[in-house]
Formats: structure tokens, C-alpha cells, sequence
């Protein structure tokens, strides 16, 4: 009996204590780590994975090597789980109080947004609708950005007006009395937008935004004025129109160099955005006949000196970012340097952000780019890559992808820590069975750490659209109500090269295999190998588990 004890102390000692100290400290320094730095995220969103998924990962080799050296032994098997189910409670327990405390001390940190109430000053309500009816990003509120354009238009306002946001990200529309309502939307939240301003019979109402300028008749027939294009050059003028009873039909911006831009009044946002979000330059070069970017923004790339961006993003109150450029590299040497400037400008004043980015795929192509960008917290970039056949690029204008070496970018920008999110588009027309397959086969071969699939959607404005809606190949065209449908998920033309409800059936089956948990583990996997960091792995699976999402309820 007294040799059976002391064997089991030394087994207790030399197998399960080291395994313990081995094992435990990782998943519980790494749940630390993830809470200091993500703050916000931990308090604002039930969100256990940067806990639950370490302890998992961790608790699976603990479990494996004291099985194996205590098998023989039940009673050591059995002290083993006990202390195993001890630790665990221990380590839950801390992670309770630790999220409990955050949550007293972001309450304290925040506190209530001050507003000005003074009865003689006028009334300006900004709405922000969403279609509660679409199923997209906006289900999650990781996944949702605050509306910078409104954010403008509140810092374009004189002070004689009290403003008020009203963001149905958050909050569901009640109607509240005004002066004069501003309201923006992207094309499948049209019909909600028509909606509310609806209710505002004898209050004048004011749409802008990327659908409206698209087609301001038709948004004419709903509202009393619309903005057309960029709001900066144009909103002064609409405001001394309204005090002056002059308010035209139509107003149209002109594209401003972006020096001394106006920064965003972000006080009138919600603070349960995980994400701030800032810009930095506007237009592109490129073109894609799918894209309606060119013609909002222009071809011409304008950017804001890095200065001025430092100095915004020092105001920004969320640790998380969202650079909300369609390219945040640009083109050309010059647009190069400014990009590295502005990273290492972020290191030099120790913003301490972490952050996303989009770009076009040359920016795997400038090793000195990435390195700067990882140094100074990118740990995602956001490359529309549309598909790997260079028949579906050419057909997509797609003129710069097809210069480019796809899997040569993707180590590089893995080599630095940064996840790959690779956007794909399915239903060009020169789509086939077979392409789409082979699309899923390069997706989940290569390293594309986060996958964004959509259906190609006609959105007004842009050359797609015109040429399907001269061909009579748009399905859905009982316009305003029909835009509900244009939301990158539903199909809304006829397909080329096969019938419509097999190309639905296969972009089901594709989107069920791309999407499945085991691929998503397996992505989890190999973006923990190939960036050789878990907080990088934990952001790639997190918006992967949002695509997913969005994906499998799409129709």
C-alpha cells in the first residue's frame, strides 16, 4: 500500500504537475492577452472564442499524454480529471471575474454621450436604416461599421442644429419629430429607406449616398432633395438652402482634393461598434465593369496626406480599425511610400491599433509595404481577387489580377502575420460547371485564410447592369421593390452558361463545402502554421464563422 502511494505521488509529480504547468499557462495567457488588447470586444459581444477555443486546443494534448502514461493506473486516471475539472473551474472562474471587471470599468470609461438640448437650436435627425429582412453582415455586430458618410455630414453642420443619429444597426426606427431628416443607403436597404422618410410628410427630407446618386429620379419620388456624389463640397450649401426656404430638387457634389478633409463627428455613433472606421483616400483607376466605385468617386485616385490620418486615427476610440479605402496601397511608387509613411507613422506615435484593411493584389508585391503594415498592427487585408481563371478576368476587367502572381503575394503577406481575406465572385458569364468547382478546389487548397463568396450583382450605375438590362437578361425589375434582391447573394440576371436553377443548385453545393466546419477548422489550422500567430488565426476564423453565417442563409 505504502509502494502504491508513493508510486502514485511520483507519477503525480513527474506526468500530471509538468503537464499542468506545460499546458495550462498558454490558454490562460492567451485569454489575458486577447482581453487586454480587446477590451471593447470582450464587454460589448458574448463572444467566448478567444477563451474557449485556446483551452480546447490545449486541453487536447494535456488530456492525450496523461491518458497514455496513466492507463495502466486508474487511480492516477482518475486524480488526473479531477484536477483537470478543477483547473478548468478555476480558469472560467477567473475569466468571469476578469470580464466582469472590464465591463465596470468600460461603463465608468465611456458613460453617457452629452447632448446638447437647447430648445432654440433646430433639429437635424440622420437615419441610418437596414433591411432587417436581407441576411448579410450586419446580422453580427462584429461585422457591423459605423456610417461615416452621416458622421460627415454631422461635422458639415453648423452648430445652430442639435443632431441626432438614429442607427438601425442598433436600434429599430421610431419616428421622432425634426426639422429637416438626412437618411443615406446602399442599394438593398432602398426600400427601407423610402420607407421612413415616408413618414415624414411636411418635414423635408434629404437622401444621399451611393443609390441615390445612382438613381436620384427614382429616389426624387420618395424624398424631397438628393445629394448626388461626395457630400463635403456641396452639404453647406444644401443647409443654407433649407434656412432660406430654398431647398432645390437636386444637389451635386464635385470631387475635392483630400487635404484638410473634413474628420467624421463620431460622437453621435453608437459605442457598441467593435470597429472604428476612417478613410484615406477615394476613386479608382480600375474600373471593373461590376463596380460602382469609378463612378461615385472617380477614376482618379485622390489621397489624404498621413499626417492628417495620424491625427484622426489619435481620436479614434476603438482599438479595432476598419480602413475603409476600396485600395488603401494605390498605384504607382509614390502611392507606395505614402502607405509606408502612414504605417510607420502609426508606430512612431504607439497607436496600439489593430486592424483590416482593403487592397488591391499588388500589395503583395512590396515586401517593405507589408512589413511596415504588420509592424503597425494589419493583421487582415481584404483582396478582391474575383477568381484564379484569367478567362473570368478578362471578362470582369480584372486587368491588374492577371499581371499578378496570386500564391507569390499570399506567402508574402503571410510571411509578416497577416491573414489573406479572398474575395470570389460566382456567375460571370463565362462561369461553368466545371469553373465553379474548380474554384472551390483552389480556395480550400491555397493559402486564402478567409473566404468572401458573392453572386455577381447588377448594381445600378454600374456597366454590368447596363449591358444586362439592354440585354432584357435582369430578372427582377418592379424597381424600387425588386432592390431588396441586389444584395450579393440572390440571383438576379439570367446566367450564360447553364440554366438558373442549376447554377443555384451548384452555387448551394459550393458554398455548403467552402463554408463547412471542417473547412473552416482546417483554414483555422493553416493560418496558425502559416502566420505563425494564434491572435491572426483568431480574427481569420472569426470572420470566416461571419461568412458563414451570411453565406448558408443566402438562397
Amino acid at each position: 500500500m505504502v509502494l502504491t502511494t508513493i508510486f502514485l505521488i511520483q507519477e503525480y509529480i513527474w506526468i500530471i504537475i509538468p503537464s499542468f504547468i506545460i499546458f495550462y499557462p498558454m490558454p490562460y495567457l492567451s485569454g489575458l492577452k486577447e482581453t487586454a488588447q480587446n477590451k471593447s470586444v470582450v464587454v460589448k459581444i458574448k463572444n467566448k472564442s478567444p477563451f474557449m477555443i485556446p483551452i480546447l486546443f490545449f486541453s487536447l494534448p494535456t488530456i492525450i499524454i496523461n491518458s497514455i502514461f496513466l492507463f495502466a493506473n486508474v487511480i492516477a486516471l482518475l486524480l488526473f480529471f479531477m484536477i483537470y475539472f478543477i483547473s478548468l473551474l478555476f480558469y472560467f472562474s477567473g475569466i468571469y471575474i476578469l470580464i466582469r471587471d472590464l465591463k465596470k470599468q468600460f461603463e465608468i470609461t465611456i458613460g453617457p454621450i452629452e447632448i446638447d438640448e437647447k430648445r432654440d437650436k433646430k433639429k437635424l435627425l440622420l437615419i441610418n436604416p437596414v433591411n432587417k429582412d436581407v441576411a448579410g453582415l450586419t446580422i453580427n455586430p462584429s461585422s457591423t461599421f459605423p456610417p461615416l458618410g452621416l458622421g460627415i455630414i454631422a461635422a458639415l453642420t453648423p452648430n445652430i442644429f442639435k443632431i441626432k443619429l438614429i442607427d438601425e444597426n442598433f436600434e429599430n426606427f421610431e419616428y421622432e419629430e425634426a426639422d429637416l431628416v438626412g437618411i443615406t443607403a446602399f442599394t438593398s436597404v432602398a426600400n427601407r429607406a423610402y420607407e421612413i422618410a415616408a413618414l415624414y410628410k411636411n418635414i423635408p427630407v434629404i437622401m444621399g449616398g451611393i443609390h441615390a446618386s445612382m438613381v436620384p429620379e427614382e429616389a426624387l419620388e420618395y424624398v424631397d432633395s438628393v445629394v448626388i456624389g461626395e457630400a463635403e463640397s456641396i452639404w453647406p450649401t444644401v443647409i443654407n438652402d433649407f434656412l432660406n426656404n430654398k431647398l432645390k430638387k437636386k444637389y451635386e457634389g464635385v470631387h475635392l482634393d483630400l487635404e484638410n478633409t473634413v474628420i467624421p463627428n463620431r460622437k453621435i455613433y453608437s459605442n457598441k461598434y467593435l470597429f472604428g472606421t476612417l478613410q484615406t483616400s477615394r476613386g479608382c483607376p480600375m474600373d471593373c465593369y461590376f463596380c460602382s466605385v469609378s463612378v461615385f468617386n472617380g477614376r482618379k485616385y485622390r489621397q489624404r496626406p498621413y499626417e492628417e490620418v495620424l491625427d484622426e486615427l489619435e481620436q479614434i476610440p476603438q482599438r479595432m480599425i476598419f480602413f475603409v479605402d476600396d485600395n488603401i496601397l494605390g498605384y504607382g511608387k509614390g502611392a507606395e511610400e505614402r502607405a509606408i509613411n502612414l504605417f510607420k507613422g502609426m508606430v512612431e506615435r504607439k497607436l496600439n491599433k489593430t486592424w483590416f484593411c482593403q487592397a488591391s493584389l499588388n500589395f503583395g508585391s512590396n515586401e517593405e509595404v507589408i512589413k511596415w503594415a504588420a509592424k503597425a498592427g494589419c493583421k487582415m487585408v481584404f483582396l478582391g481577387l474575383e477568381s484564379a481563371d484569367p478567362e473570368e478576368l478578362k471578362v470582369m476587367d480584372k486587368k491588374l489580377n492577371l499581371q499578378l502572381d496570386y500564391e507569390r503575394a499570399f506567402n508574402k503577406i503571410n510571411k509578416y502575420k497577416i491573414a489573406v481575406l479572398g474575395a470570389f465572385i460566382f456567375g460571370s458569364d463565362s462561369e461553368t460547371k466545371e469553373s465553379m468547382y474548380r474554384k472551390v478546389k483552389y480556395i480550400l487548397k491555397n493559402r486564402i485564410d478567409v473566404i468572401q463568396t458573392t453572386t455577381l450583382t447588377p448594381l445600378p450605375g454600374t456597366r454590368l447592369f447596363k449591358e444586362l438590362q439592354q440585354n432584357e437578361r435582369l430578372i427582377y425589375t418592379n424597381f424600387p421593390q425588386d432592390w431588396n434582391l441586389y444584395d450579393m447573394g440572390h440571383l438576379t440576371y439570367k446566367v450564360n452558361n447553364m440554366e438558373n436553377e442549376e447554377f443555384l443548385r451548384r452555387n448551394r453545393k459550393c458554398s455548403r463545402k467552402l463554408y463547412s466546419k471542417f473547412s473552416l477548422y482546417k483554414k483555422f489550422f493553416k493560418t496558425w502554421i502559416h502566420c505563425k500567430s494564434l491572435q491572426t488565426a483568431m480574427w481569420a476564423y472569426s470572420s470566416n464563422k461571419n461568412y458563414r453565417n451570411v453565406s448558408l442563409s443566402s438562397p
